[in-house]
């Protein structure tokens, strides 16, 4: 079973290299994802990123801490709150 509310994502293949990855969300444009990746692997780390959950520790620092937390301070409350307000 899926973890994401994503029902496909888009990839344009740069002549330079890079990419730009969009995620096609199924509520609608405005809570659609789309970034930019430098090379292949950072294509691919950006769908993981939204698409699938991490590998057991990766998501932790050596303490077991959550590092998204760690590196923004209430990174996980801003973005619940960004998405109540776009529904």
């Amino acid at each position: 079973m899926k973890k994401h509310k994503f029902t496909h994502t888009h990839i344009e293949h740069h002549k330079d290299g890079s990419h730009t990855v969009h995620h096609v969300h199924e509520e609608g444009p405005h809570m659609d994802v789309k970034g930019a990746a430098g090379d292949h692997d950072a294509m691919m780390d950006h769908i993981m990123d939204h698409t699938s959950e991490p590998n057991d520790g990766e998501d932790k620092d050596e303490n077991e801490e959550a590092l998204e937390e760690k590196i923004a301070p209430g990174i996980h409350a801003k973005v619940e709150a960004a998405q109540k307000q776009g529904s």
